[in-house]
C-alpha cells in the first residue's frame, strides 16, 4: 500500500531518529534526530490519505515495537492511566501515534531523558494541550526549562478551549510557582472578572496568595472562629467565591467552588451535609455550643458545611445548565451568598 520510496524514507527515520511525529492534515512525517535536527519526509499516496498514514503508522509500529496489528490496543486503554512501563517509552515515541504520546505523557514512569521527546511529539497535535497538561502536573515538569514552554502554549491557547472544566484544570497548573509572569497572573485574574472559571483554578491554586486589586483590607481578627474570615487573604477568597456565585452557568464551576469554600472554613465541630436546612440548624446548634450566636459566627459555621452534594443530585436529576442551574437551586444558594455577604461586610 506504501510506495517504495516512501517506505524506504521511513526506514531511514526509524534508524536515524529518536523520536517522530506525523502531520495528518500536511501529510508529512517529521523525525527529530539525537542531535535535535528535524527530517521530514513529505508523503505521497496513492490510496485516501486516510488509509495511507494508517500504512504509515502501521509500518512504524511493526519496525520499531515489533507488532504487526498496529497499535496496541491495551495501551489505548492505559494511556490515561499511567500504566505503560518505562521499558519502552521512547519507543512509543517512534510510532508516530498520538495516542501512544499521550500515554507516554501520563506515565508514572516519565522523566527527564524523554521530557523534552514527549513535548516535541506533542506539537501541532490535536492533543498538545491535553499532553501540556498531563506534564504539568509532575513536580519535575514545572522545575525544567520545557515547563515554562508548556505554560506559555496552554496560556497562549487558552482563549481557544471552550471546556469549563479545561479552562479551570489549566488556569490551576499555569498558577504553578512563576511558570507565568505576574503580568500573565494579573491578566488571568481579571478575566475572571467575566469568566468565572478563571477564578475557581485561582481559589483552588492560590489561597493565601491571591491578587489584591481592590485595596481588599483585613477584618477584626480577634475572634478565634473568624480569625481565618477576617484576614485580608481571607477577604478577598470570600469576595472571589461570592462572585464566582453570582454567575454560576455551569455545573463543574459550581460543584468546585463550593467544594473550595467548605475546605477552606471546614471546622472540627461541622459535618458537610446535602441540605441547607439542616446546615442551617447544624451552624445554630454549634454556634449555641460554643457561646457565640453572633450572626458572622453563624455564617462561618453555615459555609463550613457546603460541599458539592449540596447541588449534585439537583442538578443531576433535572440535567440542568445555564441559568437554569441558578433559578433552580435559589433555595439552596441564597443562604450561602447572605453568609458570604455577612462575613465580607
Amino acid at each position: 500500500m506504501l510506495t517504495p520510496e516512501d517506505t524506504l524514507r521511513l526506514n531511514v527515520l526509524i534508524s536515524t531518529c529518536v523520536a517522530i511525529r506525523i502531520d495528518v492534515y500536511k501529510l508529512v512525517v517529521v523525525g527529530l534526530t539525537k542531535d535535535k535536527k528535524e527530517q521530514t519526509i513529505t508523503l505521497n499516496p496513492t490510496i485516501d490519505s486516510s488509509k495511507y498514514i494508517q500504512a504509515v503508522q502501521k509500518l512504524l509500529v511493526s519496525q520499531v515495537l515489533g507488532s504487526m496489528g498496529g497499535y496496541p490496543s491495551y495501551l489505548k486503554r492505559w494511556s490515561r492511566m499511567g500504566q505503560v512501563g518505562s521499558t519502552n517509552l521512547k519507543s512509543l515515541l517512534k510510532i508516530g501515534n498520538i495516542e501512544a504520546v499521550v500515554a507516554v505523557s501520563n506515565s508514572q514512569n516519565l522523566n527527564h531523558e524523554v521530557l523534552d521527546l514527549v513535548w516535541w511529539c506533542a506539537t501541532n497535535t490535536d492533543q498538545q494541550a491535553e499532553i501540556g497538561r498531563f506534564l504539568l502536573t509532575r513536580d519535575f515538569v514545572i522545575k525544567h526549562p520545557i515547563g515554562k514552554q508548556i505554560a506559555d502554549y496552554l496560556l497562549e491557547f487558552l482563549p481557544f478551549t471552550d471546556d469549563t472544566t479545561q479552562l479551570i484544570d489549566t488556569t490551576n497548573l499555569l498558577l504553578q510557582d512563576d511558570l507565568i509572569s505576574p503580568q500573565a497572573k494579573d491578566r488571568l485574574w481579571k478575566q475572571g472578572q467575566r469568566k468565572p472559571a478563571f477564578l475557581v483554578g485561582f481559589i483552588e491554586r492560590m489561597q493565601g496568595d491571591l491578587p489584591n486589586n481592590n485595596s481588599t483590607m483585613a477584618l477584626d481578627e480577634s475572634i478565634k472562629e473568624l480569625a481565618c474570615v477576617n484576614s485580608e487573604q481571607g477577604q478577598i477568597l470570600l469576595q472571589a467565591i461570592a462572585h464566582i456565585l453570582k454567575k454560576i452557568n455551569q455545573e463543574h464551576v459550581l460543584y468546585r467552588t463550593l467544594e473550595v469554600l467548605g475546605s477552606y472554613l471546614s471546622h472540627p465541630m461541622i459535618q458537610p451535609l446535602s441540605d441547607i436546612e439542616q446546615l442551617q440548624i447544624q451552624a445554630q446548634t454549634v454556634a449555641e455550643q460554643l457561646g457565640l450566636e453572633s450572626e458572622k459566627i453563624k455564617a462561618r459555621l453555615l459555609l463550613a458545611g457546603v460541599s458539592e452534594h449540596l447541588v449534585v443530585s439537583t442538578i443531576s436529576a433535572h440535567s440542568l445548565a445555564g441559568s437554569a442551574i441558578r433559578k433552580k437551586l435559589i433555595h439552596t444558594l441564597n443562604p450561602i451568598q447572605k453568609a458570604l455577604q455577612t462575613l465580607t461586610t
